[in-house]
């Protein structure tokens, strides 16, 4: 049986990052649509991926009004609950990031905001059928050459 809740701020320990580095951009995503301070400690080998990847989501989120800071080893996102972003834009570099390429359309798509996501076939090599499983979801996007 799956319920409906809702969520509270997110406070990971240093200890929680090396068993789900992977799942940590998505948590971000949550954390700025989710009202409060959520804070993610113990966090600076994201800085060691594809990208930078704290540094990237911060801009990100910064795009479409999400208050974040962000230090070496920690990020806080100052959560606004669901936002219309339908009036800004999201702009991701050519970063050859799948996870963030990943995590700004799934923003884009929650909170209505126009997004441009450089090599974003990139995303296609760790996770072939993405868009596929968003449209079946229900998200619709356009993909522009």
């Amino acid at each position: 049986m799956v319920k409906s809740c809702k969520l509270k701020p997110i406070k990971t320990p240093s200890s929680l990052y090396p068993k789900t580095t992977d799942e940590f951009l998505i948590l971000f995503v949550i954390a700025a649509l989710t009202k409060g301070v959520s804070s993610f400690r113990g966090i600076s080998d994201l800085a060691n991926k594809e990208s930078s990847r704290a540094h990237e989501m911060k801009k990100i989120l910064n795009q479409i009004g999400v208050k974040c800071k962000l230090t070496k080893n920690e990020m806080k996102i100052f959560g606004m609950g669901m936002i219309d972003a339908s009036n800004k834009k999201i702009t991701v570099g050519n970063l050859q990031d799948h996870r963030v390429a990943m995590c700004a359309f799934i923003l884009a798509i929650l909170t209505n905001a126009k997004t441009k996501i450089k090599n974003f076939e990139t995303v296609y090599t760790s996770s072939p059928s993405f868009l596929k499983i968003m449209k079946l979801l229900g998200a619709k996007f356009e993909i522009q050459k």
